[in-house]
This record gives structure tokens, sequence and C-alpha cells, in this order.
């Protein structure tokens, strides 16, 4: 059996400027990750992200948010 990186869910706690490059700080239940959002450029602080491979990959909502 070959064990498989499916990826991680978190919050944004924070944005910034790395070398040009757009990262973003994501608390995930197995802690602080680092990810560029080059992939994902509309996520901000306080939005919940896939992370995979060190890239925010897409914006999940919450389906508390959708009325």
């Amino acid at each position: 059996m070959t064990a498989v990186c499916l990826g991680t869910v978190g919050v944004i706690t924070a944005v910034r400027d790395e070398d040009g490059l757009p990262m973003a700080l994501v608390s995930t239940d197995q802690g602080p990750v680092s990810a560029c959002l080059l992939t994902c450029p509309e996520a901000s602080v306080g939005r919940t992200v896939l992370v995979h491979c060190g890239y925010a990959l897409r914006i999940l909502h919450d389906q508390r948010e959708q009325p």
C-alpha cells in the first residue's frame, strides 16, 4: 500500500509578500502551514482553503454561509 498526500484544509490567518510571491499562513488541524497564493489569488484572511504541496488550491465555502 502506498501513502498518498491528499492535502489539508485550514483557515488563512495572515497574508504576506515573500520575495514577490503572495503567501499565506494557514491554520490547520496539523498546525500552521505556509501556502503560496498564486493559484488562488482571491484568498484572504479568514477564508477556508484547500492546501496541497505548498499551494492554496481553492477557497472552500462553509455550508453555514449558504442560505
